[in-house]
């Protein structure tokens, strides 16, 4: 045991200096992220303890009141404690609460006049007076009784200020205004965010979930690295009670309705396909089985127990694959997709108690989604498949398949070392491996890519190539490795807590290659014409390389690797103190400093952020001194690092490269022969895989990407039966990272200092940098990179305004406890997004190069970029809840009212002058041709339409069978299927695009799942 008057003197130093250098900043609240605590008063007296034990596993604490009779147990794990006020050897009266993961349970007793012994005040507490924390958290017997689908996902969006991500991702969600890519993740306090693109996380098995927690603000300096939401998961545990059983669900395909076919807009300037078919989804089908098994239990009674679950979730899906105007050999070839996903996931937890005061615990899990598909042939002309295989696949945690997950194994310790003192450690470590494989696949010959008119008459083309694009390494994977060290102190009316974590990634053979080692592509042009190309490179004429080029055929050799090693590494320290200056007021003072640094293949740093200092402040007020209502507020500044992703063709070797050559044959496989070159491999990007000059891959000044949120809210408990609250939201980006590839700026840097550049490969890169701030490059303007130049540019010289982007909402809701049969809770929320940024992605494109996408680019294409942002909801509304209709049948309901996504339109500049002018990435559009298009700022050509659902269930439990269940669940009832996405891209060369506001997804079609289980306590 440490003593007492050292820790004193040593946590008061190191807090002290952090409340004085917090107190003129603007800071929020911290909680355990895994763990909850009870706090209360007593009568006080000299023979007075408090002890507080959890009958299911035997977790006993022995607490000592002060001299007011107040109380605090901390670092509890979740579940139900008895709380004994005892007088000497006597109890005194008792009560029992429920510790909720990052809350705090009241237990108050008062004396009877005249008498020794205490009864309860009141029943038991419907609000956490000593929470600040924005979201929700859902326990296991919420989860178990609403109809949802079993993930993650689906809990994410019971909570208020949530959206969907662009259907298009891989994964994530929109969290108070943020980007799909900027929330953590976390499962018994260990990080799970997917490490290389941050895009959602990994999983567990949906029954093992305890509680589901989701922050959507105002959370405190314990937790950091999103400015979007934080998702804490804490897993069921074993306890004195042996407890199994199992679950098997089936979604039938012939229960699911059809799902809408998609058809072009009416764009009115493409009568071709203008209102017609696009893709037929009719025929598309659907089924799903899981198999879900669990057991818990005591290995030593009161010590040791143990908690392990299983599920498997098998989906069948089979859709058409092809487009209605791909081609008809196409289509009878790969037109019809059947993919099954088999998802594969475990949890096993061990829980010590090794005494009274040290727990450890250990827990394992795993989440393997594995996909196989395979294509065979539609015809459009009647709707029919063929059922010829012509090509085969398998995938494991492969992003572009929607499915990611990943294995991890992590020990926590907490150690109560006095009373007063509190010590919890945590190490895990996880690893996701990636994997695809191809039927046929020959890893060392080229695919060949040509149309009818690129083929010499006589000549035999032919692919024996099935994989056409690009495919992952043998041996790509990522680790990530993560520790972190939390201490918490009592001193009078303070509680002081502080606590530093280290975060190491690996993402091993991360990036792509082209299929078989490269690709032939096949042209035709003038044979006494110079070749044009995008890059504005010189190639001679096909007809100088003699063969067949004397005819206008000519061939590229074209090369893509991008495959590269990239590290990362993340870490953090916070203070806090939570100071109860009244007896029905908390102040809670906390500072966070976050450092990030990445790191290309040969772990040389190229991006690197140190001590981003967080300030956060709350206040919780108990307004009548009996919990009946809260009045809250917080303030804080919150940051984001970047994914290991961004190494990926931005800092590591990468290969992107066409080479001109004509030809006199073709082989037996289709590959030519008597090659002519006309050029030397030719990269628009300067990607001739060539080491990077580091120092110049980012500005040298940069500040991480960072916001400020202030809220104000209250919650009131009205009756036993009725809490009502509301909330004030506002967030602001103050700084953000992005990629610059704009050259013009030291170009009018070079000519102003007579500057000769001389660099061969001039004109094509990126750098990192803060859009919209002054910068400062190191420029390789004379291709020696020993030979840089310091290059300052102020906004102004760049060419763009500050980065934008604000979140304010209200939120209501009201909520029914479960009390005489059933619980129900509704949230609304009117909320408003606007900016020019949507932050790390960029829904418009769907571009998921987290901080690389092509938002800062280059001037012009900010143009109109401020408004109403991609993840903006003016209405949502959310209710959810069940009802014991008799002790055997239960129904449960889930119901969500979400107004349209706001459409925007991104085309070409009408008058490109000197600018890049990417294709369809600036506000222009309108015209009938791109010389007549016109400023159309972000957000203004209307909202997709509202997103309308009800989900039902009914459940069965035969009194005659206790822990049988049978229950069927309606997935969106109406079968509204509402438009989520569209095709914003204006043009097609100069005219207009037929695919402009064509639909890319809408909500799934009525569902039915149907499901059997048992539990058994023994």
């Amino acid at each position: 045991m440490l003593k007492k008057t050292v820790l004193v003197h040593a946590l008061t130093l190191a807090f002290s200096g952090a409340v004085l250098s917090v107190a003129t900043m603007t800071p929020a609240m911290a909680q355990s992220n895994a763990t909850g605590s009870i706090y209360g008063t007593v009568a006080p007296g000299s023979d007075v303890q408090v002890v507080i034990e959890n009958e299911a596993t035997g977790l006993r604490r022995a607490i000592n009141p002060d001299a007011q009779g107040r109380f605090r147990a901390t670092a509890l794990p979740p579940g139900t404690y008895k709380v004994t006020q005892m007088r000497g050897q006597a109890a005194a009266g008792s009560m029992t609460v429920d510790v909720s993961i990052s809350q705090s349970a009241a237990a108050e007793f008062v004396a009877a006049p005249g008498v020794q012994t205490v009864q309860v005040t009141g029943t038991r507490r419907t609000i956490d007076v000593t929470s600040t924390n924005s979201g929700a958290t859902f326990n296991s017997r919420q989860l178990a009784a609403l109809p949802i689908a079993r993930n993650v996902d689906a809990i994410i969006q019971l909570a208020p200020n949530t959206t969907r991500a662009d259907s298009r991702f891989s994964g994530g969600a929109s969290i108070g205004g943020g980007a799909a890519s900027e929330n953590s993740y976390y499962i018994n306090g260990f990080p799970v965010t997917n490490p290389l693109t941050g895009l959602g996380a990994a999983q567990l098995p949906f029954g093992a979930i305890a509680e589901a927690q989701i922050l959507t603000g105002g959370f405190g300096a314990e937790f950091g690295r999103s400015i979007g939401g934080v998702v804490n998961i804490i897993t069921k545990s074993g306890t004195n009670t042996w407890e199994a059983g199992g679950l098997v669900t089936y979604e039938p395909k012939q229960w699911r309705s059809k799902f809408r076919d998609i058809y072009y807009a009416n764009t009115g300037a493409n009568p071709a396909t203008d209102n017609t078919l696009r893709l037929a989804r009719a025929q598309n089908e659907r089924e799903q089985k899981s198999y879900s098994l669990y057991a818990g239990g005591p290995i030593i009674q009161d010590k040791l127990f143990f908690f392990a679950a299983a599920e498997l979730t098998d989906r069948e899906d089979g859709y058409v694959n092809g487009s209605r105007v791909a081609s008809v050999a196409s289509n009878t070839a790969f037109g019809w997709r059947d993919r099954q996903v088999k998802t594969q996931r475990y949890m096993g937890k061990i829980d010590w108690n090794i005494t009274e005061d040290h727990r450890l615990e250990f827990t394992a899990l795993g989440d393997t989604p594995k996909i196989d598909i395979a294509d065979s042939g539609f015809s459009y002309a009647d709707r029919s498949r063929n059922g010829i295989v012509t090509a085969r696949a398998h995938y494991e945690n492969v992003e572009s398949q929607g499915f990611v997950g990943g294995k991890s194994n992590m020990l926590k310790y907490t150690g109560n070392l006095t009373q007063d003192f509190t010590l919890t450690a945590l190490y895990g470590r996880s690893e996701i491996k990636r994997v695809n494989t191809f039927q046929g696949y020959d890893p060392n010959e080229f695919s060949k890519v040509f149309s009818p008119d690129v083929q010499v008459p006589g000549l035999s083309y032919t692919n024996p190539q099935p994989i056409t694009g690009t495919v992952l390494a043998d041996g790509s994977k990522d680790v990530v490795k993560s520790g972190r060290l939390d201490l918490e102190y009592r001193l009078g009316a303070h509680t002081l807590r502080g606590g530093l974590d280290q975060t190491k990634l690996q993402s091993i053979a991360a990036g792509e290659f082209r299929g078989g080692g490269g690709r032939w592509t096949f042209y035709k042009g003038n044979p006494n014409e110079s070749i044009d190309t995008i890059g504005g490179f010189e190639i001679p004429s096909p007809a100088s390389g003699g063969g067949y080029g004397t005819q206008g055929y000519y061939v590229t050799r074209d090369l893509f690797n991008t495959v590269t090693d990239s590290y990362a590494e993340q870490s953090a320290y916070y203070l806090e103190d939570k100071w109860q200056v009244h007896k029905d007021v908390l102040l809670t003072l906390g500072v966070r400093s976050e450092s990030f640094k990445n790191q290309n293949g040969l772990k040389q740093t190229f991006l690197e952020m140190k001590n981003q200092i967080q300030p956060r402040l709350a206040a919780a007020w108990d307004v009548n001194g009996d919990a009946s209502l809260k009045v809250f507020g917080t303030a804080g500044r919150y940051s984001v690092p970047i994914p290991t992703h961004i190494s990926v063709r931005g800092a590591g070797r990468s290969t992107f490269t066409a080479q001109y050559y004509t030809y006199t044959g073709l082989d037996a496989k289709g590959n030519p022969t008597g090659l002519v070159q006309l050029s030397p491999p030719l990269s628009t990007n300067n990607e001739y895989g060539q080491d990077k000059v580091i120092a110049t891959l980012a500005a040298l000044d940069m500040k991480p990407a960072y916001q400020d949120e202030i809220s104000l809210g209250f919650e009131r408990a009205w009756s036993p039966t009725l809490n009502f609250g509301g909330k004030v939201t506002y967030r602001k980006l103050q700084q953000t990272i992005d990629d610059f590839c704009d050259v013009r700026p030291f170009e009018r840097y070079a000519a102003a200092n007579n500057i000769t550049i001389t660099n061969v490969g001039w004109g094509a890169s990126c750098q990192t940098f803060n859009p919209g701030k002054d910068n400062t490059f190191m420029v390789d303007f004379y291709g020696d990179p020993n030979r840089l130049t310091k290059v300052h540019l102020t906004a102004a010289d760049q060419g763009f305004d500050e980065p934008s982007r604000t979140y304010a909402a209200l939120d209501l809701f009201a909520e029914h406890p479960f009390r005489n049969g059933w619980y129900g809770k509704l949230f609304y929320t009117l909320s408003r997004s606007k900016g020019n940024t949507e932050g790390q992605v960029k829904s418009d494109n769907a571009q998921t190069d987290v901080s690389a996408t092509s938002t800062w680019d280059y001037p012009e294409a900010m143009r109109g970029a401020y408004g109403r942002l991609p993840n903006d909801r003016k209405h949502q509304i959310k209710a959810f809840g069940y009802y014991e209709v008799t002790k055997e049948v239960m129904l449960g309901g889930n119901v969500l009212l979400a107004s349209g996504r706001p459409r925007s339109c991104i085309g070409s500049l009408p008058v490109p002058g000197d600018s890049p002018n990417y294709s369809n990435q600036n506000f222009y559009c309108g015209g009938a041709t791109r010389a007549q298009n016109v400023l159309t700022p972000r957000g203004t050509v209307g909202e997709l339409p509202w997103d309308k659902r009800l989900d039902l269930n009914v459940a069965y439990r035969p009194d005659m069978v206790p822990g049988l269940q049978a229950r069927v669940d309606v997935f969106n009832v109406f079968n509204s299927q509402t438009l989520e996405t569209i095709t914003e891209a204006y043009n097609n060369g100069s005219a207009k695009s037929s695919t402009y506001e064509l639909p890319i997804s809408y909500t799934p079609p009525r569902s039915v799942r149907l499901s059997v289980s048992y539990d058994r306590k023994f």
